[in-house]
């Protein structure tokens, strides 16, 4: 396809109708065996296999994207129309050492969990997952500004591993709560560490500071019964051993600018990447149904599970264009079942 072409893609990509196929098991059923690393009858979506709750009551932060927005801690979040969506805004402290003082935790006990799960929809086909807010570093940089957080996690490294620490608890015990009134399938772990090049800090400094808080999250997590998924944007790849040996994360929610096929060569028998695919063929105007059926073939061939230990990918893909979504899920389910009917 032309590179110089363009079109415009979606920020948010809509969510389409659920695709109808006679399963032979639970599009829930064949995911979980993602978690515990089991081969899937097929290769699962993402947005297909699971349902996520909106809590309200939990606010670690807003959830109306749609406008400006606080949370809990004194956050405030500033609406961006141009990325749909709102970004925090730094100055609840200036530096590190004066976490202790104004970070101020919710009393979680105080909190109703339980209306709004109440009221809930639950869908048993899908698998209920739950994402857990921001991440210990996000919380850092998103509290005193992006560069003093860097700052500090080089410099003040005993004083950040006592916040993170803390901020950990605080997520384990909000998860506690969430688990008790939704009874959730597996939780998401949302923490960026990385850019598009490289990660913002060495793995020295990541086993100082992050990695303690980050494995007794995924340890409280799996000892609920619930499998357990990390959200890292950013080229990650340093922080895999840590990732997949120490933190244990079933299911990596990564960006395709990270190797995915090394990541299952080398990780494959313990941990799966979410695959997302190209949005310059998804939404490329010129695409056909049959360049979507083609495309979704290959990504079944160099991802699948029949090529490597364990699961292998999971597919995350939305969408804009009925005809190309549908062609793309409808030939991913088939043609992956077929693959994999062997194993």
């Amino acid at each position: 396809m032309s590179s110089n072409k363009t079109f415009p893609i979606p920020l948010m990509q809509p969510p389409m109708p659920l695709p109808e196929h006679d399963y032979p098991i639970t599009p829930k059923e064949n995911f979980m065996r993602v978690f515990r690393h089991e081969k899937p009858m097929w290769m699962p979506g993402l947005y297909q296999s699971s349902q996520w709750p909106l809590c309200f009551a939990f606010e670690d932060m807003p959830l109306d994207m749609t406008k400006d927005g606080v949370d809990w801690f004194g956050t405030k979040y500033k609406y961006e129309a141009a990325q749909e969506g709102h970004t925090p805004v730094p100055g609840l402290f200036d530096e590190i050492g004066e976490w202790k003082e104004k970070m101020i935790y919710p009393d979680l006990n105080k909190v109703d969990w339980y209306t709004e799960a109440r009221a809930f929809e639950r869908d048993e086909s899908r698998a209920l997952g739950f994402r857990l807010g921001n991440g210990n570093f996000e919380r850092l940089h998103m509290s005193e500004g992006f560069e003093q957080a860097l700052c500090d996690i080089l410099v003040e490294q005993e004083d950040c591993k006592e916040f993170f620490d803390r901020n950990g608890q605080y997520k384990i015990d909000c998860f506690h709560h969430l688990n008790a009134a939704y009874h959730m399938d597996f939780a998401c772990h949302n923490d960026d560490w990385a850019t598009a090049k490289a990660q913002f800090f060495s793995n020295e400094v990541f086993e100082n500071t992050l990695l303690d808080s980050a494995v007794a999250l995924a340890d409280a997590v799996h000892a609920a019964g619930c499998g357990y998924m990390l959200h890292c944007c950013g080229k990650m790849e340093a922080f895999l051993p840590y990732i997949v040996n120490d933190i244990k994360a079933d299911l990596l929610e990564i960006q395709t600018i990270n190797d995915i096929r090394m990541i299952l060569d080398k990780y494959g028998a313990k941990t799966s990447p979410i695959f997302s695919p190209d949005p310059y063929i998804i939404y490329d105007p010129d695409t056909t149904v049959e360049d979507a059926r083609a495309y979704a073939r290959e990504i079944v061939d160099k991802y699948g599970a029949h090529t490597c230990d364990g699961s292998g990918a999971v597919v995350q893909v939305r969408g804009l264009r009925p005809e190309i979504f549908y062609a793309f899920e409808d030939e991913m389910y088939h043609y992956s079942m077929e693959r994999y009917k062997n194993l």
